[in-house]
């Protein structure tokens, strides 16, 4: 969920803007972004969005941000091709600036001078930024590894990067997701030889599940299914469209005839066909659960398949995962997994890849990002002990909402703020604010008491008794007279108030739900959700 804001004086550019998933479920939302409102002070700023590569958690809240400020967007041919698939989606393609970039390309939005330094990552046509200004050059790494031999495109351009820490760099923002990961991080080839056995000696059908952008892993499977006589039958609503893309721009070769409808795989024996499917997360929308819970298409996994999970699990999904292979067992599949083979490899810089980035840029301060904060913690403190000339001083640890102030005197956190998430109803793709999803949880916490008092319109006293309904509140039942009890005290309570109390409405409910939660806070320790209603009559 990716979003950071760059300002000089009065001008402000925004890098990336990405969607995340909650790390725990919050009731009924599984998809959350940035919550933009805190830009408004700086709506007069904002000059232009600039976008490091294509992942969902650095472009999935594209349209959100678009739809607040529209700003001309800055990014690689593959990256602008998912971001025009996803903004015609919202049917805003037609009214967003778009400006498609290269590695080695300079431009100037300004005060700002932005450098496009060619990134390796297990995404294709990514960047890292060198972002120049009047007080110096900032890093700014995005997603990145050091690939020395990536299956698409070249390895990460240490070059210019070197030439800009020749020049000087005021601060390097460097990836922290993987700086708790001793060594370097495996090349993307590095899965070919686990990939190589998988398809010689697997007899039936093949299923591999992946990240939908993960280009080389796709350009791996394509390869290998080709050489051993297989064709590849692409499921799923994003792999489809990544894999169309990716072709569309060159990026991936599929042999003539390779890739088949889902038709023409029926008719194929099992070991003439590879599935590349969608949900290696264990998404309950995707391809794969549904062909393992009950059918996709009319298709589900049969005993004898054969299914690869190419894909690290992501925090917060592991119950997921853990639920979509004990229906793959129950099927009778054979599941191979990243623990018992190298059939993935993660896209981010381990410590030794750090080490290389950072004395090669060589910044006068350090500024971890992406990741946890024990990542950001175990990123300064490794480079505090593996690389000469860094300590405390020149290391700046920041968390969400922090302003990080940069200048010739130093490097500080002036301000912190209390950032809210967005959350995102994935049926209708529109915005739940967070005080929304705050009412969820009490209610699924705490249940829910809703109090009915009818009041005579004109003389305001109380015509009948009070009516009180209750759902999932712990500790009543049909027998222990609570509800009775609990209309006394409400009678008791109204009883007691004042007629000009009782005529304005507004009071007159906040003081019947300031009673009720009194009343059951004492007799059962419990704190449901209180609806008020009243009826004149």
């Amino acid at each position: 969920m990716n979003c950071m804001g760059i300002r000089y004086g009065d001008e402000m550019i925004i890098v990336d803007a990405g969607m995340g998933f909650p790390e725990e479920t919050p009731f009924g939302v599984d998809i959350s972004i940035p919550n933009f409102d805190f830009l408004e002070e700086y709506r007069d700023d904002l000059t232009a969005l600039i976008l490091t590569h294509g992942h969902e958690d650095h472009v999935g809240a594209l349209a959100y941000i678009l739809k607040k400020f529209n700003l001309p967007v800055y990014g690689s041919r593959f990256t602008l091709a998912l971001a025009e698939k996803r903004l015609d989606e919202f049917k805003m393609l037609d009214d967003v600036l778009l400006h498609r970039v290269q590695a080695n390309d300079v431009i100037e939005i300004g005060s700002f001078k932005i450098g496009f330094i060619h990134a390796s990552h297990s995404l294709v046509d990514c960047f890292s930024l060198a972002i120049e200004t009047p007080i110096g050059t900032i890093i700014h790494t995005g997603d990145y590894k050091i690939d020395d031999t990536p299956v698409i495109g070249k390895p990460y351009d240490l070059d210019t990067l070197r030439a800009y820490g020749d020049k000087g760099v005021l601060a390097l923002l460097a990836d922290s997701t993987n700086a708790t990961v001793p060594g370097r991080t495996p090349s993307e080839q590095a899965v070919i030889p686990a990939f190589r056995e998988i398809f010689e000696e697997t007899p039936g059908r093949l299923f591999v599940a992946t990240f939908s952008s993960s280009i080389h892993r796709l350009q791996i499977i394509f390869d290998l299914a080709h050489e051993y006589g297989r064709k590849v039958c692409v499921l799923g609503r994003s792999m489809q469209k990544n894999v169309e893309i990716a072709e569309e721009q060159g990026l991936i070769k599929v042999g003539h005839g390779t890739m088949i409808s889902m038709g023409d795989a029926r008719a194929l024996d099992d070991d003439e066909v590879c599935y590349l499917v969608t949900g290696s997360q264990g998404e309950n929308r995707a391809a794969l659960w549904n062909m393992a819970t009950s059918t996709y298409k009319g298709m589900e996994i049969d005993k004898g398949d054969t299914v690869v999970l190419s894909a690290r699990i992501i925090p917060g999904n592991e119950k997921n995962i853990s639920r979509l292979i004990g229906n793959l067992y129950k099927r009778g599949a054979n599941i191979i997994e990243e623990k018992r083979r190298l059939v993935h490899v993660s896209g981010h810089a381990s410590q030794e890849d750090i080490k290389i980035m950072v004395e090669t840029a060589r910044p006068k301060y350090l500024v971890p990002i992406h990741g946890e904060y024990r990542m950001l913690f175990r990123h300064k403190e490794y480079v505090k002990n593996h690389v000469a000339g860094y300590n405390d001083d020149n290391i700046v640890l920041i968390e969400n909402g922090d302003l990080l102030e940069l200048d010739e005197f130093g490097a500080r956190v002036v301000e912190k703020h209390d950032l809210h998430k967005t959350f995102i109803d994935e049926e209708s793709m529109g915005e739940i604010e967070y005080d929304v999803v705050r009412e969820r949880k009490k209610l699924a916490y705490g249940g829910a008491i809703s109090l009915v008092v009818t009041i005579d319109k004109k003389t305001h006293q109380i015509a009948g008794e009070p009516q009180i309904t209750f759902q999932g509140v712990a500790g009543l039942d049909s027998t222990n007279g609570f509800a009775a009890e609990a209309r006394e005290a409400i009678s008791d309570a109204i009883a007691e108030m004042k007629t000009a109390q009782i005529a304005d409405k507004t009071v007159f409910k906040e003081n019947l739900r300031i009673h009720l939660k009194r009343f059951v806070q004492k007799e059962i320790q419990s704190k449901p959700v209180i609806v008020t209603t009243i009826v004149e009559v």
